[in-house]
């Protein structure tokens, strides 16, 4: 026979939980290389709907002060998906070489939680597009693992000494462009990780796991909206 208080205990729990995740801020840190769909990843976040391509001109630049770049403000996202939600801070930082530091200084400073590092096809096709986004993930996980971190100020000074994300996400982009039969198998068996465009980031995948970071894969189309919540929510939820 059921217990109807133990029940309602369990019933109170859970909601409580789920008012908490609701509503409790969380730092995310979104890096990648240029134009791999960050700042549309972003725009999407900040209010879903039908996005337009976003040009080599507006491109994601950053302010230089005193022969240093200064760091973007995180701003407030509202996720929602199949009835969970998130509140996400997140800031768009650019993916050109000279900017990879500001996402180490953005993780750092903002103590983030859970990082999502956006590539597309192009890692897979070779030529310098290629060696760009591989390498701005092993820069990012060197800097993790050996914790090479700049600090900005006392207080991420303090906390960096420790600090570690708890995931790291690395999301392929612009899904359209390569979600082909293979891909809709490997994605209906939850399999997608075994996808070939994986394959430049596993050694540092496998680095990452050793250093005790867990890491999650998945598939996304900023652009058109595809899987941007659930990978989000799923990111959020471990």
């Amino acid at each position: 026979m059921v217990d109807p208080a133990g029940s309602a205990l369990v019933g109170a729990a859970m909601f409580g939980q789920s008012l908490y995740n609701s509503w409790r801020p969380r730092r995310v840190g979104v890096y990648g290389a240029a134009l791999v769909g960050k700042t549309t990843l972003d725009r999407y976040m900040t209010t879903p709907g039908e996005m337009e391509e976003i040009s080599d001109e507006e491109r994601t630049l950053h302010m230089k002060i005193l022969g240093r770049y200064m760091l973007p403000k995180a701003t407030r996202k509202r996720i929602s998906w199949k009835g969970n939600k998130r509140v996400v801070y997140s800031s768009d930082i650019g993916g050109q070489e000279r900017f990879w530091n500001l996402w180490v200084d953005d993780m750092v400073a903002r103590q983030v939680e859970a990082v999502v590092y956006v590539f597309d096809d192009r890692a897979f096709k070779g030529g310098d597009e290629a060696l760009q986004q591989v390498a701005g993930f092993k820069y990012l996980v060197d800097c993790l693992i050996n914790r090479s971190y700049r600090y900005r100020n006392f207080k991420s000074r303090w906390h960096g000494k420790k600090y570690a994300p708890r995931l790291v996400m690395l999301v392929a982009n612009k899904a359209d462009r390569f979600f082909d039969d293979t891909a809709a198998m490997l994605w209906q068996q939850n399999r997608i990780g075994e996808h070939k465009l994986f394959d430049p980031f596993r050694d540092d995948l496998i680095r990452l796991q050793k250093a005790g970071i867990p890491s999650k894969r998945s598939f996304m189309a900023t652009r058109i909206g595809w899987n941007v919540e659930d990978t989000m929510i799923e990111l959020l939820t471990t």
